[in-house]
């Protein structure tokens, strides 16, 4: 795991759970036929408390940390302000003993969070897995909208979270990695996401309009000169997947309200 400092190059943050390879940039790691026509996912809550968001977010090393600060000021008190419980296992609480009863809960209707991943398994306190590939129960998923902000998660778990119920499933089949200069861009690419389906969207509106974010912030680097920067957005985004990128991810329909 590396450390960032304030020095003259870049910091190079990733949510991997494997062990970082020497650089010339400092990277900072995390690891992580015909058929019927589907009947639209779209769940039907009041407005009275049945909204429940389970917030699930390391926070123990300059990368989590990152993540989870952004989420904290950006993310959570819009959805707050859309009518959203928030249940909050985070920092020292994002751990599956925690975690893992709120998931099972009917009126958690969407499971977010930033952390360090795996192909199979999503992590949070210390690397501890939380929702790992046949190691949860079905209640867990069944009726969900999933995003993590997690390396690799979305090329098993996420798929395996879709065969178990879960709605949609937005997140990275291969790491995602962000600049720490300029953090803020990334995670706000991201996060939109949550905004979207805070806002009403389904899945399908909720990509594109995600897509569109980064292509607008990756032509803004280009054009200033900075080719780099552009290029690591440019991974996150083709690297993001959804309902829009395969059914194995879930419903295009899927919606929150």
């Amino acid at each position: 795991m590396g450390r960032a400092h304030s020095t003259n190059f870049e910091a190079l943050g990733r949510f991997a759970m494997d062990k970082r390879k020497k650089t010339s940039k400092r990277v900072v790691s995390t690891k992580v036929a015909a058929r019927k026509k589907k009947k639209t996912h779209r769940r039907v809550v009041s407005l009275e408390g049945d909204l429940v968001i389970l917030a699930v977010d390391a926070a123990f090393e300059i990368v989590t940390q990152t993540g989870f600060n952004y989420r904290q000021e950006k993310v959570y008190p819009l959805l707050k302000s859309k009518g959203f419980d928030i249940k909050r296992c985070q920092e020292t609480l994002a751990r599956r003993i925690y975690a893992a009863p709120e998931a099972r809960k009917p009126h958690v209707v969407y499971i977010t969070g930033v952390g360090h991943g795996a192909y199979d398994s999503f992590t949070g306190h210390f690397y501890e897995p939380i929702f790992t590939v046949g190691d949860y129960s079905p209640e867990e998923s069944n009726g969900k909208i999933v995003h993590f902000i997690s390396c690799e998660t979305a090329r098993d778990l996420g798929p395996d979270f879709v065969a178990h119920g879960c709605r949609a499933y937005f997140g990275y089949d291969e790491d995602f990695t962000f600049l720490l200069d300029i953090a803020d861009i990334f995670f706000e690419c991201d996060s939109e996401i949550d905004h979207g389906f805070a806002e009403g969207l389904n899945a399908g509106q909720v990509y594109e309009r995600v897509k569109a974010l980064f292509n607008t912030h990756i032509a803004a680097l280009r054009a200033n000169g900075d080719d780099y920067k552009a290029a690591t957005l440019e991974f996150d985004r083709d690297h993001l997947r959804a309902p829009s990128s395969g059914a194995q991810w879930g419903d295009l329909n899927a919606q929150l309200i």
